[in-house]
């Protein structure tokens, strides 16, 4: 399978890309500067892409069976509200030309909309509601696209080992009982997920297991 992955150059596209090197898989890496994309590997063709950019979308997705989107910022001044519905109107406008089915777009938790226990949580909530809202909306249009998508939903993300014990949660307002994931387990879920299609059409969840 050839993945286009948008967001390459970040810290989850390096994982996602590891992921489906490891997995035998090809990839297209999508970002707006390509010589950041790390892996030198050959099976990596690396091109320069920007999210509000139509044409760029459509050019980089050209030639992938599959497309996966990690789009997202983290900072609280960053004033680009609709990054994400913008960004994957684009990138499904390429989809269509180039006739891609397969879609999964990398999500937040705080798409959700649903409150946890908890103070701070909420009040980090409350300050990037635009954000979260503009990603809901974004869940929402893909999945009524016509594609073939499963949106992932991921919660606070580290950098720990890959250990492929995560939860897995099905629903648009339900959340996993834990609040964190590695991004090397979200990327095992995201290809697990392009491999069997067990959630097509669908909205997943995933965090790692609680400790007990």
């Amino acid at each position: 399978m050839k993945v286009a992955i948008i967001g390459a150059s970040g810290v989850t596209g390096t994982e996602l890309i590891k992921e489906a090197l490891t997995r035998g898989h090809e990839v297209i890496g999508v970002a707006r500067t390509p010589e950041n994309i790390k892996s030198a590997d050959p099976r990596i063709a690396k091109r320069k892409g920007d999210a509000f950019d139509r044409q760029s979308m459509i050019d980089g997705v050209a030639g992938a069976d599959a497309v996966v989107t990690t789009i997202g910022k983290r900072d609280l001044r960053d004033t680009r509200y609709t990054l994400n519905t913008e960004g994957h109107r684009n990138i499904v406008e390429g989809m269509r030309v180039h006739n891609i089915k397969r879609l999964v777009p990398i999500s937040s938790l705080g798409a959700a909309q649903v409150k946890r226990p908890g103070i701070r949580r909420n009040v980090y909530l409350f300050l990037r509601r635009k954000y979260y809202g503009d990603m809901h909306q974004m869940e929402n249009e893909v999945l009524d696209s016509g594609l073939d998508v499963t949106v992932v939903r991921a919660p606070m993300l580290h950098n720990k080992e890959q250990k492929k014990a995560y939860e897995v949660i099905e629903g648009r307002n339900v959340l996993p009982s834990g609040t964190s994931v590695s991004r090397a387990d979200l990327a095992s879920c995201v290809f697990d997920e392009l491999e069997t299609d067990q959630y097509v059409h669908k909205v997943i969840s995933l965090a790692d297991f609680p400790e007990s």
